[in-house]
This record gives C-alpha cells, structure tokens and sequence, in this order.
C-alpha cells in the first residue's frame, strides 16, 4: 500500500467519494459537487499531508486519508479523516491507510497528537480509532461540510509509542 500526496488530477477520485450516497450516508449525503471543486479540493492540494490510497502498486486509487490543522474550541488540533470507494470497502484498505499515516506522523514529529470525529453512527470509522488505541474523549456536535453532526471525539497521542 501507498499513500501519494493528493494532487489537482485527483478532482475526480473526491468528486466519485464526496457525491457518493452509501460514502456520505454518514455524513450527511452528497456533498455540491461546485462546493468541493471550489473549497475542499484547492485546500487539500495545498495540503502535504493530504494523500490518495493506491491498496497495490500500480493499481487504482482507493480513497483519500489526511491530517490537517483545525481550530477546535479556541485552539488548534490535527484533525485526520479518511474515505474509501465502495468497491474497496471491507478490504482493510483504511485500517492498513491510516496505519501508514499514524507512523507517517509520529516519525515527522509536527503533530503532538491528532483527532477523529465520526459519527456516533458510523460503526466502521469508530471500530478502526478502537482499533489504533484512540482515546474517546466524548461526544460533541461537529460541523461537516456546513452540515452540523453529532460525533465521537477521538484523539491519539502521537508522542508515544
């Protein structure tokens, strides 16, 4: 697996995750394709720890994962997210991605810790921050997309092993 830096030819792999219906069940649908051409893409080509996840080499791109900055109740946190296509679904393709971007993180030393906000509903996303020993520190309303969502608030401490 490989996580390669998002790129301006990746428009199309967000537009197929953020205007897919079963991606975004979670999220509050379907996220305005011109929003995400105007706003999220430009800020993740900006961004160096914004990745596409290619699952074998030489194949398709799977999805996307990153950690960025975000201003959280006066203060600023990592915030890390990740999305998978349907079809790689169930494969461990975001288990194996954001194992990838947690030593990634840990070896570059900038991000004392970082955060995840899943839905309480989503299952998959809440069982992979158990699974990588994020700490639950409780649940708080989120803003998604200007979409307002009720979400667990996860957080690892990147400064230990």
């Amino acid at each position: 697996m490989k996580l390669v830096r998002y790129e301006d030819s990746d428009l199309a792999l967000s537009e197929a995750l953020e205007t897919d219906p079963e991606v975004m069940r979670e999220l509050g649908g379907p996220i305005d394709p011109a929003r995400l051409r105007e706003v999220a893409h430009p800020r993740r080509v900006d961004d160096p720890w914004y990745f596409t996840i290619i699952p074998d080499p030489g194949g398709p791109k799977a999805g996307t994962i990153g950690i960025w900055d975000k201003e959280l109740d006066g203060a600023v946190i990592h915030e890390t997210g990740w999305m998978v296509l349907p079809a790689f679904q169930r494969r461990g393709i975001a288990t194996r991605a954001l194992g990838l971007l947690i030593a990634r993180a840990r070896d570059a030393s900038e991000f004392p810790s970082m955060h995840a906000f899943p839905p309480i509903s989503n299952a998959p996303s809440n069982a992979l921050c158990r699974k990588f020993d994020f700490t639950l520190l409780g649940q708080r309303a989120f803003v998604y997309a200007g979409r307002t969502l009720e979400c667990n608030h996860w957080m690892l401490d990147l400064t230990s092993v």
